[in-house]
């Protein structure tokens, strides 16, 4: 299983409505808008940047950009920037 980070941009002038939409149908595919750490030993969770997600999957990085694509552009809006990268380590302040 491998883990990825996903920024989903709508273009155009986009309502509070389709993010929040947007955010939902990330959240059922098992991506979030957090990342669970430590810092000093102890467990921390950060909130990641405006419409950037990280969860794991089993699919290729490919795959979870295809998957991702197809469902927003077929239940949010059909012009979309969709950007994923396997992570392998992150670092966030």
């Amino acid at each position: 299983m491998s883990n990825y980070a996903i920024r989903v941009e709508l273009r155009g002038n986009p309502t509070r409505e389709q993010y929040d939409a947007l955010h939902a149908l990330i959240k059922q595919k098992g991506f979030y808008q957090y990342v669970d750490g430590t810092s000093n030993g102890k467990p921390k969770r950060a909130d990641l940047p405006h419409a950037t997600y990280y969860g794991s999957s089993t699919s290729n990085c490919s795959a979870v950009h295809d998957t991702v694509s197809k469902a927003v552009q077929s239940q949010i809006q059909q012009n979309i920037i969709v950007f994923v990268v396997e992570a392998s380590t992150w670092v966030l302040s």
